[in-house]
This record gives C-alpha cells, sequence and structure tokens, in this order.
C-alpha cells in the first residue's frame, strides 16, 4: 500500500459503481469547487481504481429537479437490477432528501400497483456537505469527523426514514412561495413524472418521505419565508431574520394535534403550561416539530436526546407561550440543547410513533408545513399524519445506507 494510502472500504470496492453528484446550487454553491480542489485530488491517491475502470461517474446538477431524475432513471433502476451503487454526494440536506424520497415513493407506490421488486440493492451515499444547514451531516457526525475521514473509514448503516400522509388537495408550493403544484401523477401508459415529490396513493391522498424533520408553526413559517434568492444571500442568519420577524408578528396556529407513542393509541397534545402542568390551550400553538436528527444547525440543537442514525421521532411542542419566552427557547437550543431542561415546564419533549394535525386556520400561509425543508399547503380543514417507519418489511423501506 502506498505510503499516506487508507485500507480501501467496503464502499468503494471494485465491485461498486461510484457516482459523484456535484450539486451546484447548494448553499453558497462550492460543491465544484471543493470537488475540483480537494474530493477529485483525493480520489486520484486514495483510489486510483476509479481512474482506470469505467465505473467512476460524474453528475452535475442543472436545476432544483436533476437529483430526482437522475435517481429515477439510473439509481433505482440499477437497485431493482442488482448494481452496487455508491454515490458521493455534495450537497445538502435537499440532495439526499430527494434520493431518499424518490427511491422511498417509487417503491411504496409499486407496492400500491404491483408485486415490489424482489432485488433491491441499496445505494450508498458517502455526504460531503455543501448546504446552508447541513442538519444530516451535523447530526450524523460526518462535519466533527470530517468528511475526507468518513469516506475512507466510516461505516454504511441504513438511514431512518418517516411517511408523511395529506389530505388529497395538498399542494407543493414551489417558485418562492408563488406555484401550487400537484402531486406526482400518473400520465398516458401510466408513466410518471419525475419532477416532483410524492404521490397519490389508492385512497387518494397525498404521500411523501423524509429522514430530518417535519414542522407546523413558527418553524415551518420562517422555512417559507426565508426560501427566497434575496434571503438565501444571508446563508444560515436568514433563519434567525425570518424567525424574528415571525415572533415580532406573534401569530397564533389553530388546530387539534395528536400524536401515538409506544405502540398506543391517538392522544390529544395537551401543552403544558408556565406552571408545568397539562392542559392548557390545548389548540392553540406556536413551534410543533418532529425530528429524527439533533441538530438542525452547526450550533442548533433542537433534539438533544436524539442520537445518529438512531431511528426515534421525537416531537418538541411549544403552546401558547409568549414570543419573549418562545425566543429564549430557541436561543437556548443553540447552546447545546439548554432549552429541553431549562423549559422543561413549559414545553412538550418526548419520543412518539406518528403525529397527526387536523388545521383550523383560515389563511393557507398558516396552513403550511415544513417535510425536510420542503414546503407544502394543506387545504382549509384538511389534515396532515406523519408516521415513523420501522426499520423492515413491506411498509418500513429504508432505501438508502448512509456513511458515517
Amino acid at each position: 500500500m502506498a505510503e499516506g494510502r487508507h485500507p480501501l472500504p467496503a464502499h468503494l470496492s471494485p465491485d461498486r459503481e461510484v457516482h459523484v453528484i456535484i450539486s451546484t446550487g447548494s448553499g453558497d454553491q462550492t460543491a465544484q469547487t471543493f470537488y475540483d480542489t480537494t474530493l477529485q485530488p483525493y480520489l486520484a491517491v486514495q483510489c486510483p481504481h476509479l481512474e482506470l475502470k469505467k465505473n467512476h461517474f460524474i453528475h452535475t446538477t442543472i436545476s432544483r429537479t436533476s437529483i430526482t431524475e437522475l435517481t429515477t432513471k439510473l439509481f433505482l433502476f440499477n437497485a431493482k437490477k442488482g448494481v452496487k451503487n455508491t454515490i458521493l454526494l455534495l450537497s445538502g440536506d435537499g440532495g439526499i432528501v430527494d434520493l431518499v424520497n424518490t427511491l422511498t415513493t417509487t417503491l411504496q407506490r409499486e407496492i400500491d400497483d404491483v408485486r415490489p421488486p424482489s432485488i433491491f440493492f441499496k445505494p450508498i451515499i458517502v455526504l460531503f456537505p455543501c448546504g446552508t444547514a447541513n442538519a444530516l451531516a451535523h447530526s450524523a457526525g460526518i462535519v466533527r469527523k470530517g468528511p475526507l475521514d468518513v469516506l475512507m473509514t466510516g461505516r454504511a448503516r441504513p438511514l431512518p426514514q418517516f411517511e408523511v400522509k395529506f389530505s388529497r388537495a395538498a399542494r407543493l408550493v414551489a417558485d418562492e412561495g408563488r406555484q401550487r403544484l400537484e402531486f406526482d401523477q400518473p400520465g398516458p401508459q401510466n408513466e410518471r413524472s419525475s419532477g416532483e415529490i410524492g404521490y397519490y396513493d389508492p385512497e387518494g391522498d397525498v404521500r411523501i418521505y423524509g429522514c430530518v424533520v417535519f414542522s407546523w408553526g413558527l418553524h415551518a413559517s420562517l422555512v417559507a419565508l426565508s426560501d427566497t434568492a434575496e434571503m438565501r444571500q444571508h446563508g444560515v442568519e436568514r433563519f434567525k431574520m425570518a424567525a424574528g420577524e415571525l415572533l415580532q408578528e406573534g401569530h397564533i396556529y389553530s388546530g387539534t394535534v395528536k400524536y401515538k407513542s409506544n405502540g398506543g393509541p391517538w392522544q390529544n397534545l395537551e401543552h403544558k403550561s408556565n406552571s408545568g402542568q397539562d392542559g392548557a390551550n390545548t389548540n392553540k400553538h406556536r413551534y410543533i416539530l418532529a425530528t429524527q436528527v439533533r441538530n438542525l444547525e452547526e450550533k442548533f440543537c433542537i433534539s438533544p436526546q436524539s442520537q445518529p442514525m438512531d431511528g426515534t421521532l421525537r416531537l418538541l411542542a411549544i403552546g401558547d407561550q409568549s414570543s419573549d419566552t418562545i425566543m429564549k427557547i430557541l436561543t437556548l437550543a443553540y447552546e447545546n440543547g439548554k432549552h429541553v431542561e431549562e423549559f422543561k415546564d413549559s414545553i412538550t419533549y418526548q419520543e412518539i410513533d406518528s403525529l397527526r394535525i387536523e388545521f383550523d386556520e383560515p389563511e393557507e400561509s398558516f396552513r403550511q408545513v415544513c417535510v425536510d425543508g420542503k414546503i407544502v399547503a394543506i387545504e382549509q380543514g384538511g389534515w396532515v399524519e406523519v408516521r415513523k417507519m420501522s426499520a423492515g418489511g413491506i411498509n418500513g423501506r429504508r432505501v438508502v445506507e448512509l456513511v458515517s
């Protein structure tokens, strides 16, 4: 072995196709530079076989749907044919979310339509964080360890997922809030469009999939508000800017929130009052968030009890608290998750199996939810359910493995 060269990990073995995806629009648009100056020279030293064999492919995104289309046309096809894929993904959270959602949507849809494939080789993803928040990379320890070290010494593990099911008139919000798009529908000869996420199940409801966070209330609104070209220029600071504006407005979100935990039945969420007692303003909410990760940003530790890739879904809920109190809670989240302990008498924080929201808001902007950075608008009187997906079984697919 040449001096300075690591032993070759299993996910870079010669029997695997290695695909590099360069997401040119992610974050501050550094993915191409990182590949040219860092990753490509590193691979030339550590993995010379990639230059010698025809199993090394470079893909550069040209639109917001590039990864979705690539997954549909190439990675899904390969996985069902028994081809072993390793994907070196230079992207933010959105890139891996598009991969996961496209694979899961297609496979779950096939379960509804025909027998699922008997062969499916899960793609292995090595994530090189080039986004704004990089929640998965921070929560999985990739940033702390260093992505190049993770590439050569990390271990691939199935990436946990959750399913989100909407009432049938839900629409994807796009083009900086100007468009409302229907989810994937069958066309001529039952062909499917590949440009958008999700699909309609046999009951006519919408299903999409995630692996980072679902939210309603302040968090979803700030993601929607900050998703403009002007706001994106501010990087991660745009989230704080949007939060400050929304807290000043002080809207209280109306709806019925229910949850399941420990395999039990649905229970109504009863927010804690300032005295720590349950039952305060059960249909008034400021912040509803369910997540499978610890950090939503490098310093923003929203769920301190979450462990990397542990598959748990945790709920953080804040009721009709003042904007000053919410600001204090969220500020403490930037101090290694101290909000969970210091405000334990004012917030709900627990592990759950499922979450359901029935909306009671006349304005559409307050019926918008966030699924891994994508905004979905629900019709008046509509609902949404979030379900943790189990590790195995037909209804519990984990469609990719993440190296960490």
